[in-house]
């Protein structure tokens, strides 16, 4: 019958192989490249907006797109890495968190969290990707609310003011 027991110098050796295991599998998990947190300001006519950026590349351009109420990022030398970008709820919105991704023209999956009402989306890009563009169902305005406002008292004045020189001849 063979002995069971194992002494010291085969008990250190055990332990530190199954050591090993853990480490061997937690080191992939490690991203060999660490992104930056980049800022990108995005200019309206009413206000400037800091858009908060993380991924192994660069951003070339960034604006919202009003007809498609999403916004448009160019990017380049883009690595395989994790796209975050966190924005402004006034610079472009969604109901129910429900935006949709696209990659070079391809949805892609996406986790969003929100700081207040800041959201800050996230999803996997690929080596090589040119364009990003986020929808959402609103993006700012054209025009702030004050100058609509004030445009649309203008032309009520204007209005009754020529009638009521029509009224005095």
């Amino acid at each position: 019958m063979k002995n069971l027991y194992l002494c010291n110098s085969d008990r250190i050796y055990l332990k530190s192989r199954l050591l090993l295991i853990p480490i061997i599998m937690i080191l992939p998990m490690i991203p060999l490249s660490f992104a930056d947190w980049g800022t990108y300001k995005i200019e309206s006519v009413a206000k400037t907006f800091d858009v908060k950026y993380s991924f192994v590349g660069e951003i070339i351009a960034a604006e919202p797109d009003k007809e498609s109420a999403s916004l448009l990022i160019g990017i380049t030398n883009v690595e395989d890495s994790t796209f975050q970008v966190s924005f402004p709820s006034e610079l472009l919105s969604a109901q129910n968190a429900e935006f949709v991704i696209l990659v070079d023209g391809l949805e892609t999956d996406y986790t969003v969290t929100y700081d207040g009402n800041n959201p800050t989306i996230a999803f996997p890009i690929e080596a090589g990707s040119e364009e990003i563009e986020i929808i959402g169902t609103s993006v700012i305005p054209e025009f702030p609310f004050g100058a609509i406002m004030i445009m649309g008292i203008l032309s009520t004045v204007t209005i009754l003011l020529s009638k009521n020189k029509i009224l005095f001849k």
